[in-house]
């Protein structure tokens, strides 16, 4: 039987793929609104650490990465999320 932590996880991780998603995509949208370039550099930094984060769980329950190993790829996604995050908001 499934450990019921895994299974709720999982429902975390999968909630978190959907919020950071539709926050992508209003994002994005506020971006075509405004043609504000910072807002689609925002929309798809925050798409890459959303995927990134769930990315991690796939990796160690499907494929047996170890859970440092996919802590340190998911800390390396969020940090490339947040540096196309910033170069939108301030780089321009």
């Amino acid at each position: 039987m499934t450990d019921p932590l895994i299974v709720l996880l999982g429902i975390v991780k999968i909630s978190a793929l959907v919020l950071g998603g539709i926050v992508s995509v209003l994002a994005y949208r506020a971006y075509r609104r405004t043609q504000i370039e910072g807002l689609q550099f925002f929309a798809v930094g925050l798409l890459v650490i959303t995927i990134g984060t769930v990315l991690v769980g796939i990796l160690h329950h499907v494929f047996g990465i170890p859970s440092v190993q996919g802590m340190l790829f998911e800390s390396l996604v969020a940090c490339g999320g947040f540096l196309v995050m910033i170069y939108g908001l301030y780089g321009q």
